[in-house]
């Protein structure tokens, strides 16, 4: 389907699948690549998607992405009044203007808490028809939920029903052969900081993942920045920490729990290495002959002085280095 690139759209996206993950327990969402999902589970036969030929009111659009699995991720404007009724043809989901309601007597809206279909309550297994119980879940234009469906190898098509405004919608969802994978862009490390104790290295051939270390003889711990120049990750004596309540410490790859706002640094590792994953490996040009260049801003913790990891993101063309 393609994309229309409108703000509202591309800003409530990013907020309602961030809401969605955090209601639901789940991990950051990840878009991913057509090259890639085709040999991911859910995509024996096609990737699922919603049809280009999908009819859908100005001021919504809807996607199907992919996280842990895949799901929907529906956008509004705010301006909406839209029904998403489950697999029973029962509404589960309500938005209205820029308020989001879930149905908790509704089978859909349990189905949708997990990518198979989450457990329904014995209440409902033995009456699925109890009168609607519409809350508030909050004060969002768009969301993201899990659809049963969408994973079930099984099904070539299905048409998810909407009504918007009291009209009925159905969207056609249909599984779309993933093009075969003919290169990928590789990231490159072209220079690192001239401080000693801290090695650097970007393992694989692809992704944006980079491995850090600071060895048992330096004398410094490091601080590596964001895109602002603050710290949000750290290379301490007793292990590698990372700031809980950073934007993209979800995005990192790294497992850690609870933390306390005034007191939100973590540890992630008890060793010296850490690896994780950085956005700014993902600035990749926009043709395949073009070179990208990223660059992580590093300093000495308690020092002034910045320094930076640099390198490069260039494309490889499989077939070219099959014949190397």
């Amino acid at each position: 389907m393609p994309v229309v690139k409108t703000n509202w759209v591309k800003k409530t996206l990013g907020a309602c699948l961030a809401f969605s993950f955090s209601t639901l327990t789940i991990g950051h969402i990840v878009l991913p690549s057509a090259a890639h999902a085709h040999a991911e589970h859910g995509s024996e036969g096609g990737i699922p998607t919603v049809s280009s030929k999908a009819k859908l009111p100005k001021g919504i659009s809807l996607q199907v992405v992919k996280s842990n699995a895949y799901q929907f991720a529906l956008a509004t404007d705010g301006q909406q009044t839209l029904e998403v009724l489950g697999e029973d043809k029962r509404p589960f989901l309500r938005f209205e203007g820029d308020k989001l309601y879930a149905d908790l007597n509704a089978v859909g809206w349990h189905r949708s808490r997990q990518p198979g279909g989450g457990p329904v309550p014995d209440r409902l297994k033995e009456n699925p028809n109890e009168k609607p119980n519409w809350i508030l879940l909050d004060k969002q234009p768009g969301y993201g939920w899990y659809d049963p469906r969408l994973i079930n190898e099984e099904v070539a098509h299905f048409n998810l029903q909407l009504i918007s405004s009291g009209k009925p919608i159905s969207v056609r969802v249909e599984r779309v052969e993933a093009e075969p994978m003919t290169g990928y862009w590789r990231p490159t490390l072209i220079s690192e900081p001239e401080f000693s104790g801290l090695n650097v290295l970007v393992p694989g051939l692809s992704g944006n993942a980079l491995l850090l270390s600071r060895m048992g003889t330096a004398q410094h711990e490091f601080e590596i920045l964001d895109d602002e120049n603050q710290p949000f990750m750290e290379l301490r004596k007793d292990g590698v920490w990372l700031l809980g309540n950073h934007k993209w410490a979800q995005d990192t790859g790294l497992f850690f729990g609870d933390f306390k706002e005034d007191s939100p640094w973590v540890k992630v590792s008890e060793t010296s290495t850490v690896t994780y994953s950085d956005p700014r490996l993902d600035n990749k040009p926009g043709k395949i002959n073009q070179i990208g260049e990223w660059s992580v801003p590093v300093k000495i913790k308690g020092h002034e002085e910045l320094s930076a990891l640099k390198g490069q993101i260039k494309w490889q063309n499989i077939e070219a280095n099959a014949n190397k």
